[in-house]
Order: structure tokens, then sequence, then C-alpha cells
């Protein structure tokens, strides 16, 4: 499914606007440095010029100011510094490189013009050297938070985690108020699945970095990862408002939205006003990115779930068309195509998401479904008989074989089919499936319903929701020691110690 929040998050994490730490840095740190300048007095004052103008965004006359600086005393540092931070504002990167390289040429040990020589080295990719320009930074002065950032960030690149997680801690010991680090370290502790500490770190972000939208955005998966689902709408209403076209923001809006309607038993039963504005939300996603192909299934669940079965169709169709081999999407398709007794169509993309997933035990319960309903009932029983062989705990497979076998004179047969049927149906399972169904990108529902299978023996189908739920939560261990504790029950004991290590490696970095 889509909705794998924080494998999304992650990816985000590492594009999003590197400008709370780029120009912004760049400018602040070069202004503070400057008032410490012991050049000539007309050199000073051409170089104060300088910065006015370059505060302004007048780079043309800030290079002037600087320049004429530089000709009144070559060996003043601060307008190389500043002629160069110009430079890099405006792309003129080599030239960038050479004032930078003037300065450290009078002064080696001006840890400022280190750090921005590095920024300009990451901005080109030129890591390696970013991070020997960090690292000097920090040898001529090891207090200088910026390029303990800086360092972290290569560190994020190279997936280094928990070297960047120290960097970024440096940082905000030097300087608790730096809030690209706290950002950053909260981006951390949330791909690790330290929800309390990601949340708090990010809260402190996004005061001290207030009109960042990525930071938002992210404290609002934070909050999603633990079902807090007020708090993350806020979180992604305050990005909205910095960022009103990011399509991703929107989508996932709609989801929570969906989830709040709290539609489990279809949309006569839910809130109509939260599944119209998840519908709204998914609409505007589509808007802004119709060529993601989650973004068109989730609007066509949304309408789906308003009984909207036309509106779902066609919104399916479109993300088939974005993305072909989409198995539930076709398998969401053909129950409509179903329903609407469009036998042959159903068939044809329950056969689609067969070839796709071929393992998915609710694929062959489906496709056995239309052939019972068309009368093909050989056709049928093979069918769920697949799908019981892939999960003997499939209820509506027993049913159906169950039928099957009647309509054919196979009384003892049928009867058998329906006596397993109704001990799997013992309990609240069918509305927790219901709730699975409906809102699939949840972890916590695929969990709870694993928890159910478990406690009425059925280890296939709590092992497959486990599956579901760690999927879109990878960094949750208790999901993990569940699913570890099914594979012991089903006797399935290299699974269990494939998990196990996991866990002790998820739980090892976390410390």
């Amino acid at each position: 499914m889509y909705f794998s929040s924080l494998r999304k998050a992650s990816s985000t994490i590492c594009q999003i606007s590197y400008a709370i730490s780029l120009v912004c840095a760049l400018y602040h740190i070069g202004a503070a440095y400057g008032q410490d300048a012991d050049a000539s007095s007309m050199s000073q004052e051409h170089y104060k010029l300088g910065m006015r103008h370059a505060q302004k965004g007048d780079y043309e006359n800030a290079e002037r100011e600087y320049k004429q600086a530089i000709e009144l005393d070559a060996n003043n540092i601060y307008p190389h510094d500043g002629l160069g931070f110009i430079y890099a504002l405006q792309n003129r990167f080599d030239e960038a490189e050479k004032e930078f390289a003037k300065v450290l040429q009078i002064d080696p040990s001006y840890a400022p013009t280190h750090y921005k020589l590095g920024k300009l080295f990451f901005i080109r990719q030129k890591y390696d050297e970013a991070f020997d320009s960090y690292q000097k930074a920090i040898e001529t002065n090891p207090k200088y938070f910026p390029a303990h950032h800086g360092l972290g960030v290569i560190y994020v690149q190279t997936q280094e985690r928990a070297k960047a997680a120290e960097h970024f801690k440096a940082a905000i010991d030097l300087n608790p108020n730096y809030g690209p680090s706290r950002y950053r370290l909260g981006a951390i502790y949330l791909e690790e699945g330290a929800y309390s500490q990601a949340i708090e770190e990010l809260r402190q972000a996004a005061k001290l970095v207030a009109n960042e939208p990525s930071i938002h955005f992210v404290l609002g998966n934070a909050y999603m990862a633990i079902g807090k689902l007020a708090e993350a709408a806020e979180a992604f209403h305050k990005t909205l408002q910095l960022e009103p076209n990011w399509a991703e923001v929107h989508d996932k809006l709609g989801l929570i939205y969906t989830d709040q309607s709290l539609a489990l038993l279809g949309a006569v039963m839910a809130d109509q006003d939260k599944l119209a504005a998840a519908v709204e939300e998914h609409r505007k996603a589509v808007e802004l990115a119709p060529e993601n192909g989650w973004f068109q299934h989730n609007l066509g669940m949304a309408y789906e779930r308003q009984r909207q079965y036309d509106k779902a169709a066609e919104q399916f169709v479109k993300a088939l068309a974005a993305n072909p081999d989409m198995a539930y999407t076709r398998y969401r398709l053909g129950m409509i195509y179903s329903r609407d007794k469009k036998y042959q169509e159903a068939i044809e993309e329950y056969q689609y998401a067969i070839r796709v997933e071929p393992d998915r035990s609710v694929f062959h319960y489906a496709l056995g479904a239309v052939y019972a309903k068309i009368g093909s009932e050989e056709e049928a029983i093979g069918k769920f008989k697949k799908a019981i062989e892939l999960d003997y705990y499939n209820a509506e497979a027993h049913f159906g074989l169950a039928n099957a076998y009647l309509k054919q004179g196979k009384g003892e047969e049928g009867a058998k089919g329906m006596e397993i049927f109704k001990k799997l149906r013992e309990g609240n399972i069918a509305d927790l499936e219901q709730r699975v169904v409906l809102v699939p990108d949840n972890p916590k529902y695929h969990g709870e319903l694993a928890a159910h299978y478990t406690q009425q023996s059925r280890y296939i189908k709590a092992i497959n929701e486990y599956k579901l739920a760690i999927g879109l939560d990878p960094h949750n261990l208790e999901y993990r020691r569940l699913l570890k504790d099914a594979y012991i029950k089903a006797g399935r004991y290299r699974e269990a110690e494939e998990q196990q290590e996991i866990i002790q490696s998820l739980d090892a970095k976390r410390k």
C-alpha cells in the first residue's frame, strides 16, 4: 500500500528544503562574524556597506562595495568572505570558492569560511570535500555549532544515522535554539521509531523555525505514527498554510479524515462530513500530482466509502493507468465490477492482481466468488481451495467452498465447510476485518486484528496482519515481537529467529 508513512517521511527528510540551513545559515553567520573585523577603517566602511546591500538582496552593489574594501585592504578577510557569500547566493560557485580560498590563505583558522566552503561543496555534491571543510571548522573552533550540523547532514546522506545524531546533538548542546539540528535529530528519531523523542525535538524545531513547512510535515507524520490524529491534522494544516500545493500532505489529511470518520461498516454508519472532507483532500492531492497512482487510489477508496462506486471505479482506472501493477487497486476495482454484475471485467482484474501478487488469499477468494456467481462451480472450487491453501483461516473462502459443494449436491463436504466457517467467524473478527478493508493503511488496525487472530490460533492470518502492520510502521518493535511469537506458534522457527535478529538490531540502534 501507498501509505507507508514512515518510509515516505524518511524519503522526504533527505530532500527537504535545505533552505533552513543553507542560504539563511550562510547569511547570518557572515553577518555575525563580520562585526569583529579588524582592518583599515575605510575598508571596513565599504565592507559594512556591502553587508547592508547583501541584506537587501542587492548583490550588484554589495559586490562593488566588497571589491572596494578589498582594494583598500587585501588582507581583510571579511570582504573576501562576504564576496564569496554573495557569489554563492548567485550560483557563481567557482568564484565563491576562490574567494573563500583567499580568506583561508590569510587566516586558516577562520571557522566560518571553512563552514561556508563546506556548504558550497555540499551543494555541488562534493561530499568528501564538504566533510573535510566541516572538520576543519570544528578543529579551528570546537564550539562552532553549524559545522557539527553540516557533518550531521552528510552522515544522513550516507545513511549513518547514529553518527548524524551525535553531531546534531553536539550542535544543540552548543546552541539549544538551533532549529535545523533539532529538526534533523527529530527526523532520525522518527525513522528509528522513538516517537516521543521525535515529537519533542520536532515541536521545538517548529517553534524555532516556524515558517519551514517541512518541519510541520514531519511532525505530522510522527503524530500519525502513534495514532494522534488530531495533532497530526493540526501539523499538516500548518504545513499547508506555508506550502498549499504539497500534494502528499493533502493525501495524508484525507487518510486522517477517513480514519476519524469511523467508517467501519460502510458510509451509512460513518461521519459523512469527515468523509466529504477526506474526498476533498484526496481530490486536491490528485489535482496537484495526477501521475501518482496511490493518490488516485486513495481518492477512489474515499469515494467507495461514500458508496459513490462509479467515481471510485473511475479513480481506480486512473490509478492503474499510472501504475498497472497495483494489485490491491485491481482487487478493489474488481469488487466494484462484481457488484455491478460486470463479471468478465471483474475476472480480468482479479486475474491480473493474482499475477502480480499470487500469494494473496483474498484475491483467489474474490475470483472464486465471481466464478460462483456465473455458475462456473469447478473454477470457483479451485479458487476457493487455493485461497484456503494460502490461508486456512480465510473464513469467506470456506463459506464459498461449502456453498459450491452444496450446489453440486455434495452435502457432506458442504456441511463440513459450513462448520469450519462458523467456527472461524466467532467473536468480533468480522468487524475488525471490515475496518481493515475500509482503512487499510492504519498499522494499529492490522495489529489489533492480528492479536484477535492469534487468540483464535489463526496464526497464518495473524502473521499476515502483523506483516502489514510492520510494513506501515517498520520500526515498531512490539509488532515484531508479536510476529516472532506467531511464527513460533505456527512452527516457523527460522522466520522467528530472523525476526529476533531484526529486533535486536533495532533495539541496539535505539539504545
